[in-house]
């Protein structure tokens, strides 16, 4: 049931509207935020909540998780790392494709709590079948294009992965295919890098702006360095405008490049998670578990924050999504910090210490409080 809600005493952290743990009220009403201002008088029949000490940020959004059920291998249940663990959006990273959207829909986004998205795959099963692009009569564009009109209030953009294992023999051939129905569809191409064929350097010549590159910082060959040092084609593909994402996944974030990585300057636009099956009892865990190893490598809380709020939702173009701003949609996070020291691995098997974790206390999807911990 949707109600108004007064949060009040809370740090507001939200740099893309420059909210840096300022201390405001935040009035949510039919489901979008009606009002922040240093305070507010709580209106007739409103809920207080009361969120002294704590950080009230925009809804948490993860954009690679695979959380379509039956999935072999993969499915897991939304709720259980979205709004449980005070994540308010997923994007499922290309599980669904345009054979069986319509049933990712009914079973998972239509009775999820999280609030669900989907990168869609261009092959037409998704990932229920794999290698899933290691043959031309495992994808229709025509179809995906038909499915995109269909349901494109669900879907931001076109998965595709581009490593050995899913096109095979087919190399750059079926990356340049789904870029060419993503730039049809005028939604961004979501690529994953693996092992080659093909060359990471083939992917990022087919990437445009806005496009972007998930598992960016693996610890395999085909990476975004070499000899340590930022590769002249992946600078250049951010210099036009291509992005480039965490998802750790359980074999694909390593330590030792996001250091050389971020030593040059050569941060993520967005930080995810790629939750699976295989990943959720560890390395990964959840979105604030990740964003805490981001943490101890060195990014600023507010930037962490950014990258799961503001920065997706620009890049994915989620209608107001993403930010403490009147008029938006009621998503909110609210989490405390706590100190300590923490222990952490990559997908690899290396280890990092940090000294603060994020803990979600309330997610708030569309006005309705979803989880709360007191």
């Amino acid at each position: 049931m949707m109600e108004k809600i007064l949060l009040t005493g809370g740090k507001l952290l939200d740099q893309s509207e420059g909210l840096v743990m300022a201390q405001k009220d935040i009035l949510l009403e039919d489901g979008r935020i009606a009002a922040i201002d240093d305070h507010i008088d709580a209106p007739q029949g409103a809920r207080v909540i009361d969120v002294t000490g704590r950080i009230v940020a925009p809804g948490f959004i993860d954009i690679h998780a695979h959380i379509f059920p039956g999935c072999p291998k993969l499915g897991i249940e939304a709720d259980a790392i979205g709004v449980e663990k005070g994540v308010t959006t997923i994007c499922d990273a290309g599980t669904a494709g345009p054979e069986n959207i319509g049933e990712f829909i009914e079973k998972v986004i239509e009775p999820s709590r999280t609030r669900i998205f989907s990168e869609m795959h261009f092959s037409k099963k998704g990932l229920f079948i794999t290698p899933e692009a290691d043959d031309p009569a495992k994808y229709d564009l025509e179809l995906a294009e038909e499915a995109y009109h269909k349901y494109k209030e669900y879907i931001v953009a076109i998965k595709a992965r581009a490593s050995n294992s899913t096109v095979g023999k087919l190399g750059i051939g079926p990356i340049r295919d789904a870029k060419k129905l993503s730039q049809k569809l005028g939604i961004p191409l979501y690529v994953h890098i693996g092992n080659p064929l093909p060359y990471i350097e083939e992917v990022l010549e087919v990437m445009q702006k806005g496009d972007m590159i998930t598992h960016s910082f693996h610890g395999k060959i085909n990476g975004l360095l070499e000899n340590g040092r930022i590769k002249p084609e992946t600078q250049a593909a951010r210099d036009r405008g291509v992005l480039f994402d965490v998802g750790h996944g359980v074999a694909s974030f390593n330590f030792n490049t996001a250091r050389a990585a971020f030593s040059q300057g050569f941060v993520p636009d967005v930080i995810s998670t790629d939750l699976h099956q295989a990943n959720i009892d560890g390395p990964v865990y959840s979105l604030p578990v990740t964003m805490d190893k981001m943490l101890a490598l060195g990014i600023s809380l507010p930037d962490c924050v950014e990258k799961v709020t503001a920065a997706p939702a620009k890049y994915f173009a989620m209608k107001d999504l993403g930010k403490l701003k009147a008029g938006y949609l009621a998503d909110i996070t609210v989490f405390h910090l706590e100190d300590g020291e923490y222990q952490f691995a990559d997908a690899d098997g290396n280890s990092l210490t940090g000294t603060t974790s994020i803990r979600p206390d309330y997610a708030i999807v569309g006005g309705v409080v979803q989880m709360e911990r007191r």
